[in-house]
């Protein structure tokens, strides 16, 4: 049960904040988190959820001395990585704790999965050297 800080009137806000229930989508919270707590020496080819959802964020750490690629798929099974299409790459520089913040978030009509890999093309298959990506969290619903 959320903390009421202020009183919502349907029209409006009235004395403070309104309180907001993090496990429930209806009120605008985040559903769940994927985790990869170290990336394994492959490409950590995933299925995060097997119906349609939204991404709304990604954080982790690089700690690999290269960059490194978070691929985003709409997908219901782990991704065919190099074969596969992602809808989503995203660059994670070297040596960084990166924390992605998408408030819409992006929608998947099929299903949520990830890979992660050495080269940003589509077509690259490259695997990471095991404990490349650290704390991987995927925030979706």
């Amino acid at each position: 049960m959320p903390s009421v800080l202020g009183q919502y009137t349907g029209s409006g806000f009235r004395g403070g904040n309104v309180a907001v229930d993090s496990s429930s989508e209806a009120q605008g919270g985040i559903r769940s988190t994927a985790r990869l707590l170290s990336a394994g020496a492959s490409t950590n080819a995933t299925s995060v959820k097997a119906s349609a959802g939204r991404v709304y964020g990604a954080q982790g750490y690089n700690a690999a001395a290269s960059v490194r690629y978070l691929k985003l798929y709409d997908k219901a099974a782990a991704p065919t990585v190099g074969t596969d299409t992602p809808v989503k790459t995203v660059t994670l520089p070297p040596l960084t704790a990166f924390a992605l913040d998408w408030v819409l978030g992006y929608a998947f009509e099929n299903g949520i999965a990830f890979a992660l890999t050495t080269g940003g093309a589509d077509a690259d298959t490259g695997a990471l050297t095991a404990a490349d990506i650290l704390g991987l969290n995927i925030d979706y619903s």
